[in-house]
């Protein structure tokens, strides 16, 4: 069975036939076959479940992941990073911020990463005490997949500075360094200016919800 033949089986009038397109290039493109694509379009149990998984993940990367400690503020706004190439450190970045935590380099959370393309990002707001662990946990059991890199996070504070968490508290950022996890805490001081510090995601300090400290994550989870 070809492309061509999915396409006639799932496709339909009007706008819901170019999205079931456009959905059957994009899960080729992520490596399904195209008799498994075929089940989409049939009425078996088989096919309503593949389309509930679907439906679900599409729900999921517009409304947010449900947590019980966080609630999403980006709901229907799309927040993009932009292309990064990687070599950007948060330990390196005087020009964003006026304070930087001397730890970023003493525990070795200052590994240079990857390039990573464009990258959706959700935006979350605490509305319970919890823990990094409890916070980024309750989002997703693979806390590599919320991760930016440090350039991530540089290019995120540039381009959408206004998401920031203002008043003296804290926006979180999840980050992966020489295999450990991170946390970047980024406010602004009393004179206006950045400020970032670095805690090991285990840290069992219990953040408190009044303040509504902010999370933000990859959305490709």
């Amino acid at each position: 069975m070809g492309k061509k033949d999915v396409n006639a089986i799932v496709s339909g009038a009007g706008w819901i036939g170019s999205f079931a397109g456009q959905l059957v290039e994009d899960l080729e493109d992520l490596g399904v076959s195209p008799e498994d694509i075929h089940k989409l379009g049939k009425p078996t149990k088989e096919g309503r479940s593949l389309v509930r998984a679907c439906a679900e993940k599409i729900a999921e990367a517009i409304n947010g992941k449900k947590s019980e400690f966080l609630r999403l503020l980006t709901g229907g706004e799309m927040l993009v990073l932009d292309e990064c190439d990687g070599v950007n450190t948060i330990a390196d970045a005087g020009d964003v911020f006026n304070f930087i935590d001397s730890d970023f380099k003493k525990w070795g959370a200052d590994e240079k990463g990857p390039a990573t393309g464009k990258t959706p990002v959700h935006v979350y707001e605490m509305e319970k005490n919890g823990t990094y662990s409890q916070l980024f946990g309750s989002l997703s059991s693979d806390l590599q997949k919320l991760c930016l890199t440090q350039d991530q996070i540089l290019c995120f504070i540039k381009k959408h500075r206004n998401w920031l968490r203002t008043d003296g508290y804290g926006t979180f950022f999840p980050f992966r360094s020489n295999d450990n996890f991170f946390v970047a805490s980024v406010f602004f001081g009393s004179d206006g200016r950045l400020r970032v510090y670095v805690h090991g995601m285990t840290d069992a300090y219990v953040w408190d919800a009044e303040y509504r400290r902010r999370v933000v994550v990859s959305q490709l989870v």
